[in-house]
């Protein structure tokens, strides 16, 4: 049996934390072997109490302090290359293309880097309207989203499952599964960062476990899932989601600016024109 190389924790509310059950899982890779927590449905609840705190803590910061957060997170990555490489191996991947893949999430990072001081100028408009008055959308950040990563294993897809929210200025609870231990392993720069605690929740496990009290979950405002789910799962997530009125998106857009659209709310404000 493969020795178990290192334990990893949960990083909820800016903290490395075990699973409230004390249960775990074990992900066996080419040569060694993690030891993962089993999120459980009560640290589900814990992450959307710090998912709260952290949206409020997240948007008190200017658009530019948001730009600089997520962009300082790709040279974070840089720095520790040989870490993230040294995973991406360990899960099959030869070196070019664990390589490629971590050129590719700095890319990532550094786009929505520079869109989170844009976004609102973009996605805004003044509307067509009769009469003597301006009709202007004015667009915000929808609050709490939880987000299910791809079964893909690839630190870009990683971070394309939570930056389009968190930059615009949502707060993120990020569930792994089969491929936690590179989520887990970038908590460690999330926690080195200037990221607000609670901004991005990180969680490993199985999204069965909590598939129904995250659909219910009256506070958490948006439920998107890069995995490809089945019908059942699909008709529980919509059927629960329907007595919060929770947004749901299955497989939605990863690159551009429509990347962003599931988690902005637009309101619309009247204004009189000036005589």
């Amino acid at each position: 049996m493969t020795e178990i190389k290192k334990t990893y924790k949960n990083y909820v509310d800016g903290k490395y934390v075990r699973s409230e059950s004390g249960k775990t899982y074990t992900v066996e890779l080419k040569s060694e072997s993690y030891e993962l927590p089993l999120t459980s449905k009560k640290d589900l609840r814990d992450a959307v109490t710090s998912s709260k705190s952290g949206f409020d803590s997240w948007n008190k910061l200017s658009q530019y302090n948001r730009t600089q957060i997520i962009y300082r997170l790709s040279e974070m990555i840089e720095g520790n290359r040989d870490s993230y490489v040294e995973i991406l191996l360990d899960h099959g991947l030869t070196k070019a293309a664990a390589s490629k893949d971590i050129d590719n999430a700095i890319n990532t990072i550094v786009w929505y880097a520079g869109l989170a001081d844009k976004w609102e100028q973009l996605t805004g408009n003044l509307n067509p309207v009769v009469g003597e008055y301006f009709n202007i959308s004015h667009q915000e950040p929808i609050g709490v989203v939880f987000s299910l990563n791809s079964t893909e294993v690839s630190i870009d897809k990683l971070v394309r499952s939570f930056l389009p929210a968190l930059s615009i200025g949502c707060s993120v609870i990020n569930l792994s599964e089969n491929n936690a231990v590179l989520a887990l392993k970038l908590a460690e720069d999330i926690n080195n960062s200037d990221l607000p605690s609670g901004a991005l929740n990180l969680l490993s496990g199985d999204f069965s476990k909590v598939l129904d009290d995250a659909s219910r979950h009256v506070e958490i405002n948006t439920l998107v899932s890069y995995k490809k789910l089945n019908k059942e799962e699909l008709k529980i997530i919509n059927e629960n989601a329907s007595t919060s009125v929770k947004r749901i998106f299955h497989l939605p857009s990863e690159d551009g600016l429509s990347s962003i659209l599931p988690f902005i709310e637009t309101k619309t404000v009247w204004h009189p024109k000036g005589r």
